[in-house]
């Protein structure tokens, strides 16, 4: 059997930055190894499988090499990019995909050209938790001082699907020059029930940013994610919900620092969350199985 992929770098313009996800159209009845072999074979940390809809306009499915996943923000970009620079889409519409995570809306966006412009997909209603942080116990994990970190934030954890630990760090350089320790880290998440650490700065690459992040989830096996929707979309609702930005509509650097540049676009309005971007296919190939 032959199965015609398409490799994608989603949240970018750039053939060389943002988070590459594999993309596989139309898929045909499939075994989930098979699936997983796929994306082993691409070196990518997710595909989608997308398959017409029965009572939603697509069903998607979502596999590591390893396991299936419920929902993959940047996989989910990916595809629907992928559609429109296709030509499966001609304009702005909103359509369902069914996922193991529900069945959600994504908005395809073209401009006043009818060029395509991003996709926009809708995360779950953000949930803030207050926690009883040790803060050495975090510095100690990412190997920095207590110092080099904004204690006056609120110590809360947010998911929008995921719960996610937010660590404001005090500069860029701090930032890009963090080596953690990633056993430490998988400790604590597993302690807090979290999906990843979340660190951030004000101090960004450029001036209409909101900030800029890292994103290190290594209980998943992904030590540092280079470009990361779902954390981007719960950060900022969490500098939202506690008046640190008044701004609505956001963009978030991730990547820069580990040479995979990339820039997620958040949109809030009354607790709906959407985050999306650019995506740009790299590789369009066929994998024999």
């Amino acid at each position: 059997m032959e199965i015609k992929v398409f490799k994608v770098n989603a949240f970018t313009d750039s053939i060389d930055g943002g988070n590459p996800a594999g993309v596989v159209l139309d898929s045909p009845d499939l075994t989930d190894e098979q699936m997983k072999q796929i994306t082993k074979e691409l070196v990518v940390s997710e595909t989608a499988f997308v398959k017409p809809g029965i009572n939603n306009d697509y069903r998607v499915r979502f596999f590591s090499p390893t396991v299936e996943v419920e929902l993959c923000g940047h996989a989910t970009i990916a595809t629907f990019c992928t559609m429109a620079l296709k030509g499966m889409f001609s304009q702005s519409i909103v359509v369902t995909q069914e996922t193991k995570a529900g069945i959600l809306p994504v908005d395809v966006n073209f401009d006043n050209d009818d060029n395509f412009d991003r996709v926009m997909m809708t995360q779950s209603k953000p949930v803030l938790k207050n926690i009883d942080l040790d803060l050495i116990e975090i510095a100690n994990a990412l190997k920095v001082s207590v110092e080099e970190i904004n204690t006056s934030l609120p110590r809360q954890i947010v998911s929008t699907g995921l719960f996610t630990l937010p660590v404001c760090i005090k500069s860029y350089n701090i930032l890009s020059n963090i080596n953690p320790d990633f056993k430490k880290i998988r400790q604590i998440c597993k302690k807090y029930n979290l999906g990843s650490f979340h660190l951030f700065t004000f101090d960004t690459v450029e001036p209409n940013s909101a900030y800029h992040a890292r994103n290190f989830a290594p209980i998943y096996g992904i030590n540092e994610d280079p470009v990361t929707g779902t954390a981007n979309g719960a950060v900022s609702s969490y500098l939202i919900k506690n008046n640190i930005i008044q701004e609505k509509s956001l963009i978030c650097e991730q990547g820069d620092i580990i040479g995979r540049s990339g820039r997620v676009f958040v949109e809030y309005n009354k607790d709906l969350v959407k985050v999306g971007g650019r995506a740009v296919i790299v590789e369009e190939k066929t994998i024999k199985l």
